[in-house]
């Protein structure tokens, strides 16, 4: 009986130390999701990499169809052909002279993405002429527009009874017309001078028009003509009064210019006859 009574509690203990079968279960269920998610990621990857080389295809067809199509439209269509050619501010250079220099058989058409505008430019600048050069290309109306910007006239240089235009840089760009008002200077050597040849320096120029664009300012004295004997870094004007006006080019005009008007007032009612030398600084001689 004792045996038996044992035996029994010995069974009871079994069942009540047996795990139940419920606890194991959370455990499983959150391995499969685990799992689930790997697989899910994986499958993932999978499709980007597997959709990748497809995109990269059509996207390089894609290019190579727009490279085609725009070479296509460059070169093969009048869409950016140029028919027409305009010139706007050519005075003292010759439209026709520009349209020879760029295109020597006529113009015709250009493209307008070929044209180079750095070499158009620089062959219309070495014209002495021009200053600058601007360019306009209108798809619109196809015309090809050349602004020229030129250089002021400054002086006419006469030699050998012929008279030459000249720029602000000293440059000989053409021959003068008669009744140009220009200031004349004249060059008792009579050197010979060629066309694009550079005669003068600018700072020349400069001495020679403000000395005699001030001189009436000051006086009553206007300048009639003006010679160059020797070099360019002396210059004689003549007066309306008779008498002549050395200068040195090399120094300031207007001090030389202030040196003769004090001069004069001292002179008063005695003017000079044959000449006033203001070269030398603030010295001046007369006669």
């Amino acid at each position: 009986m004792g045996i038996l009574i044992d035996w029994l509690n010995r069974s009871k203990s079994k069942k009540v130390v047996r795990p139940p079968r419920r606890a194991v279960q959370p455990n499983r269920q959150r391995q499969r999701d685990v799992i689930k998610r790997a697989a899910l990621q994986l499958t993932r990857v999978h499709l980007r990499t597997a959709k990748r080389p497809y995109l990269q295809t059509v996207y390089k067809v894609l290019v190579v169809l727009g490279l085609i199509f725009v070479g296509y439209l460059i070169f093969n269509t009048n869409f950016f052909v140029l028919d027409n050619l305009k010139i706007v501010g050519a005075h003292l250079s010759s439209q026709e002279e520009i349209t020879n220099l760029l295109f020597p058989d006529g113009f015709t058409k250009v493209h307008a993405l070929t044209f180079s505008q750095n070499w158009a430019k620089k062959k219309l600048t070495d014209i002495p002429q021009i200053k600058e050069v601007k360019f306009n290309k209108d798809l619109i109306s196809d015309t090809l527009t050349i602004t020229v910007v030129e250089y002021q006239s400054s002086i006419i240089w006469q030699t050998s009874g012929e008279r030459f235009v000249v720029n602000r840089f000293g440059v000989v760009y053409d021959t003068a017309e008669p009744g140009n008002p220009l200031l004349v200077v004249e060059d008792l050597k009579n050197l010979p001078v060629s066309l694009n040849q550079r005669i003068v320096t600018p700072e020349f120029i400069e001495f020679v028009t403000s000395f005699a664009a001030n001189l009436p300012r000051k006086t009553n004295i206007s300048i009639e003509r003006i010679m160059v004997p020797e070099t360019t870094f002396e210059v004689e004007m003549k007066t309306s009064d008779g008498w002549t006006i050395i200068l040195d080019t090399t120094k300031s005009y207007e001090d030389q210019l202030n040196n003769l008007v004090r001069v004069l007032r001292e002179m008063e009612d005695n003017p000079p006859r044959e000449y006033v030398d203001l070269r030398i600084g603030k010295k001046v001689f007369y006669k």
